[in-house]
């Protein structure tokens, strides 16, 4: 099949900028939201280099009343050579909340030598069949190892959960969150498209989008090296299987001989390969490694495809999209001027310079000693919210997580007038 040579195992992704197959619609507003520093865990999974050199570990978990509630694991499963799947249910017994397909879980592991318990983001990789709430939770992580060519340890939360965290082992968890999600609602064709661990928010979408009553057209369409890269093969298999409104492709960039008859394509997901199997308007959900999403995006742009129906994720921040009401404006990069910055509970002061307009208000308490609640510093997760007990601020990039009048999250935020004071 022509045109799938994007580089997307080398890490680029050549967009196809020729004729238009997809059906044009007139552009809006990009729905977007900001997840995946480093895909480990999926699209929601967190473990940025950044997190990796932290030698202090993330941050200080307490009890139940701060939102964190204990979880055991109650099953362990390896899915490929890459990703290995934990089950987890209340340790309370009470029912577990609800959440939306493709939204993420917070989890906590007490890890030795850390000093604290390390946080991490990871995509919830199942959805329930019934409407009621679920009574587990699943998790499908990638082990991530040291980035080639750097000085830099291999993903320490991914490791310790595939050599250590096993059935029987009491993890701690916020609520599901996260606006990557599929409106169960609507019926409107969708195309789930992934890279490797990408694929684990695709699947709950895929779960969801076919229990509807009115069965909307589905193409599944996943990358990766070969079949011992390939997470949940069968089990997508069995879905299609039953299902025949969903359409299955994976391209294998690298396939074994034995790999014969379980692929559709050989080469890279790209847009010639989405022209090819889409023609008809539909909404994209794309979650994979960066420039795999981002020659997507683009390629997506020039076909005409609407941009509301062009919905990714990813755990860095990305550019401003515009404030809405109910929360602070968006910063500019300009020079600033300082500000005085108040944390009540520690009874500290600090001077926020303006020097740097991108320092956030968490990096200017992490310099003065503290050590605010934070998993991924990209205002994706809400770990981070704090009170804002005077004065106001700008946001860096847009938040996706909700912010609650008189409440900010530090990660991403900075001081907008001359003092600010903060519940820390």
């Amino acid at each position: 099949m022509a045109g799938m040579t994007a580089g997307m195992a080398a890490g680029t992704v050549t967009a196809f900028a020729g004729a238009t197959v997809l059906a044009p619609q007139a552009a809006t507003g990009l729905t977007w939201t900001l997840q995946g520093l480093v895909l480990g865990g999926a699209a929601g999974l967190v473990t940025p280099a950044w997190r990796r050199r932290r030698a202090k570990g993330s941050m200080p978990v307490s009890g139940a009343d701060d939102g964190w509630r204990d979880v055991v694991v109650t099953g362990k499963q390896v899915e490929s050579e890459e990703i290995t799947s934990i089950e987890l249910k209340p340790v309370d017994g009470h029912p577990l909340p609800a959440y939306r397909p493709g939204q993420f879980l917070t989890i906590a592991l007490t890890i030795p030598g850390q000093p604290r318990p390390v946080v991490r983001t990871y995509s919830l990789s199942d959805f329930p069949s019934s409407n009621g709430n679920p009574d587990h939770y699943r998790l499908s992580i990638k082990r991530e190892p040291a980035p080639q060519g750097q000085d830099v340890p291999a993903g320490l939360a991914s490791n310790f959960v595939h050599d250590h965290v096993q059935p029987g082992s009491v993890l701690k968890m916020r609520p599901p969150a996260g606006s990557f999600v599929l409106d169960t609602g609507a019926t409107t064709p969708i195309v789930l498209i992934s890279n490797g661990v990408g694929i684990t928010p695709m699947i709950a979408m895929a779960k969801a989008a076919l229990a509807q009553p009115q069965q909307r057209p589905i193409w599944f369409v996943h990358g990766c090296r070969n079949s011992r890269f390939h997470a949940f093969r069968e089990a997508i298999n069995d879905l299609a299987s039953s299902h025949p409104n969903l359409r299955v492709h994976y391209a294998y960039s690298r396939p074994l001989d034995a790999d014969r008859g379980h692929y559709q394509s050989q080469g890279y997901v790209d847009m010639a390969l989405l022209q090819e199997l889409v023609q008809q308007p539909a909404d994209y959900f794309l979650c994979g490694s960066a420039a795999f999403m981002d020659g997507l995006i683009d390629g997506l742009r020039q076909a005409g495809v609407n941009e509301t129906a062009i919905h990714f994720e990813r755990f860095s921040r990305g550019p401003a999209a515009g404030a809405t009401p109910a929360q602070p404006q968006l910063a500019q990069s300009v020079a600033m001027a300082a500000a005085t910055v108040s944390f009540a509970r520690s009874a500290r002061t600090a001077t926020w310079s303006g020097d740097d307009p991108e320092q956030s208000l968490l990096s200017l308490a992490e310099a003065e000693g503290l050590e605010p609640p934070f998993a991924c510093r990209a205002g994706v997760c809400g770990t981070c919210k704090t009170r804002l007990l005077d004065g106001e601020v700008d946001y860096l990039s847009t938040p996706s997580a909700t912010v609650e009048p008189g409440s900010v999250l530090v990660c991403i935020s900075r001081p907008r007038g001359q003092a600010l004071t903060l519940d820390l």
